[in-house]
């Protein structure tokens, strides 16, 4: 249904002549010549767009020549934007972002606003059909910006068309018929029919997605009466491929098949090979609701080979799907699996959840965040200045202080007299403490920064782990244990920044800043010191003095080593809890020796921040196993799915009574772990239903967990199912003897 949306989209976009009479166009051309006649030929190429593309393609490139020779910059850049929707109506996508670039820096040479925004949308049309929403999604607010400067009402309507599909493509439905509405609005109120129509079937599209059959239904026949009036073929497939999914909602097969029929044939004519993939791939779904496989297959096998060759990812993630339970009917589970598994690693190369919000969140914040982001990174480049700085003052006043405690000290010994040795010794051994005193911070400081070093060290291993277990996440479904091992490392490194800014703390506020002044005092009295700590109020202070710096300065140092040791057992805790994700990372695929029990105290050591962050009691139960050969991350999948099932089935009891049990034995001929739990419990009719792949009882389940744990399970050999009274679940997974080694 979406395809042919976009395509209509564009065609509407460049509407400048589309109504012109072809005849009077060609008469003209005869007598016109130079500039003149570049703009016939821009002309006819508008005009033919609509039903025959390769006449738009002919055109084009003949005033794209001309414009050359005449050094028609405005011409050639129109022939360029006429050539590219040529190649886009030909499924050529590459080719087409291509060519609209080229005219794009045309029209901003010669500064025309309203062109430019045109072909800001016309790429970003092309990049939606690409499936690249975020790099469509910033073409669109571009020319959106440009066309709300310059008051073009019909293009604002357009942008908010196909913002309105972004979030369509991203399941922002709410959002998405929020844009149909302010477009149709518009288009509406400027009467432009070709604009109603593609907004009425883009709506009508919403409305489907939402289960309005009948609102849905009234927005694709006015579009389609529309299209038929104004002989627009695009908009007529596109009506019909809708209406014939409107029919399939009702199980009226036959009519569905009546009005595919009559899109593809309409596709067809204009050789547009996405609309043919795209409605080939809705008769095969409609010959498989009939039963008839024979008759599926090979409209699945076109759609699939035409979308290959457009390489259109959502048009091949329906190919996919549609194969993989055309195969599953036909109880060939390989080829099913086969086909889910490229169903599953297509979706989700092009939409994540992650995708979806950073979407939502640059259409309020487009230009807003993009300035608090060079003010942080601005932030964060003085703080690591001021950093700097204070490191180096902190070095030359150490520095400082060092030596001047050395010349002076080298000074009273060898300026004494004998009468003062005593005295002297006394001052020799403080300031001797001092000076080890401050040597030992000097090493502090040395610490402390090859600690930091270290800490930024692990930081860029931690983000390169997080970049792995991302990838892994992807790859084969471990995003659990990334999250639960980064939210591990997450408090370790909490108690480390602590540490890091206690010593800070105690270096800049260390009792070694006072000496400068009693030196200074010293060295007013250097002749007389003698007379001075005998006789002078203030000299006789000293020794008691010192006395207590020195003690003051032990002190420091004990606590200052304890706040490292803190820190050192902070980054060692760390490299323990990656330690234990790498010894599963990129295992997937591997069959290796494990022994269960060890398997299942790692999983629940990654994922012990979440256990007493929810307050859940495990309850272990291990019988004595066999070491067994198997995938160890198809396994380990599996744990961590139904470890976070169990975890969200006790969110509906009191905290102080969840518990999961886990049991694991052996016997003759099987290996078994049972998770179980006390939670909500599973319904009867539901115990088989979990599995299945969409089904889920949750509200923002996908139903995806459970079913690729059952996959997994069985491409092992094993068995997952379930067991529940109404009062708690339990999920068993069982492994045959048959492949169990010692």
């Amino acid at each position: 249904m979406k395809f042919f949306c976009f395509l209509i989209i564009l065609i509407l976009s460049i509407n400048l002549f589309s109504q012109t009479n072809i005849d009077s166009l060609e008469t003209r051309l005869k007598i016109v010549s130079n500039k003149e006649k570049v703009e016939v030929l821009n002309e006819l190429a508008q005009a033919y767009k609509n039903n025959l593309p390769e006449k738009t393609m002919e055109y084009g490139e003949k005033a794209l020549e001309l414009s050359k020779k005449i050094n028609y910059k405005k011409g050639e850049a129109h022939a360029l934007n006429n050539i590219a929707t040529a190649y886009y109506i030909s499924s050529d996508y590459n080719r087409s972002i291509e060519i609209f670039l080229e005219a794009l820096h045309l029209f901003e040479d010669i500064e025309d606003k309203k062109n430019i925004a045109q072909t800001l949308n016309n790429i970003g049309l092309t990049y939606n059909v690409l499936s690249k929403y975020e790099i469509s999604l910033d073409y669109h607010l571009k020319s959106l910006k440009i066309r709300e400067e310059i008051g073009d009402q019909e293009g604002i309507a357009a942008s908010y068309n196909n913002i309105g599909n972004i979030n369509w493509e991203t399941m922002n439905h709410d959002s998405a018929l929020e844009y149909y509405k302010k477009s149709l609005k518009i288009y509406e109120e400027i009467d432009n029919k070709d604009g109603i129509a593609v907004t009425s079937n883009n709506m009508g599209n919403i409305f489907y997605v939402l289960k309005k059959f009948d609102q849905s239904s009234k927005c694709f026949i006015k579009s389609l009466i529309i299209y038929e009036e104004l002989n627009k073929k695009y908009g007529v497939a596109a009506a019909s491929n809708n209406i014939a999914f409107v029919f399939k909602e009702a199980e009226n097969y036959n009519k569905a098949l009546e009005y595919s029929f009559k899109s593809l044939k309409t596709s067809e004519e204009m050789q547009e090979k996405a609309g043919i993939a795209n409605t080939s791939n809705n008769i095969g779904e409609l010959y498989m609701l009939l039963g008839n496989y024979n008759k599926a297959l090979p409209y699945f096998q076109r759609s699939l080979k035409l979308a290959e060759e457009i390489e259109a990812k959502s048009l091949l993630i329906n190919s996919y799907q549609s194969l993989s339970n055309l195969y599953s009917a036909q109880e060939n589970y390989q080829k099913a699996l086969d086909y889910f598994k490229l169903y599953t690693a297509t979706k989700d190369s092009i939409f994540t959840e992650e995708s979806s919000e950073k979407i939502a969140e640059m259409q309020t914040k487009y230009e807003t965040e993009k300035k608090e982001k060079e003010n942080e990174i601005l932030k964060k480049d003085n703080d690591i200045q001021k950093l700097e700085i204070n490191k180096q003052q902190n070095l030359r006043n150490s520095f400082i202080v060092i030596s001047a405690l050395v010349l002076i000290l080298a000074f009273v010994i060898y300026t004494r007299y004998r009468s003062k040795q005593k005295i002297n010794i006394i001052l020799n051994q403080k300031n001797t403490e001092i000076e080890n005193a401050n040597t030992e911070l000097n090493q502090k400081n040395k610490q402390i920064t090859k600690q930091k070093n270290q800490l930024s060290i692990t930081l860029k291993e931690l983000r390169e782990t997080q970049k792995m277990l991302t990838d892994t996440a992807h790859r084969a479904g471990m995003a659990e244990i990334a999250t639960g091992i980064l939210h591990n490392v997450g408090n370790v490194l909490n108690s480390v920044k602590v540490s890091s800014q206690i010593l800070k703390e105690k270096i800049i506020s260390s009792k070694v800043n006072n000496l400068q002044k009693v030196l200074i005092l010293m060295e007013e009295h250097i002749d007389n010191i003698g007379a001075f700590i005998t006789s002078d109020e203030k000299g006789k202070m000293l020794p008691e003095y010192l006395l207590k710096v020195g003690v003051t300065l032990k002190e420091e140092q004990d606590n200052s080593l304890k706040e490292l040791s803190t820190l050192h057992n902070g980054i060692n805790h760390i490299e323990e809890i990656i330690a234990v994700q790498q010894s599963y990372a990129g295992v997937s695929g591997l069959v290796e020796k494990i022994v269960l029990s060890d398997m299942m105290d790692d999983v629940l050591k990654m994922h012990s921040e979440m256990f007493r962050k929810y307050k859940i009691k495990i309850s272990k139960k291990y019988s004595k196993t066999k070491p067994i050969l198997i995938e160890k991350g198809k396994l380990i999948q599996v744990f961590v799915n139904l470890l976070k099932n169990a975890k969200e089935s006790l969110g509906t009891i009191d905290e102080k009574g969840r518990t999961i049990t886990i049991n694991i034995l052996e016997d003759k001929q099987h290996q078994t772990v049972e998770i179980t739990d006390n939670g909500a419990g599973i319904s009867k009719d539901n115990l088989t239903k979990i599995f299945s792949y969409g089904f889920s009882t949750k509200k923002d389940g996908k139903g995806f967990g459970l079913h690729t744990s059952a996959l997994a399970m069985s491409e092992m050999k094993g068995k997952l199912f379930a067991e529940s009274d109404g009062k708690g679940a339990k999920f068993i997974i069982s492994i045959p003897i048959e492949i169990v080694k010692d």
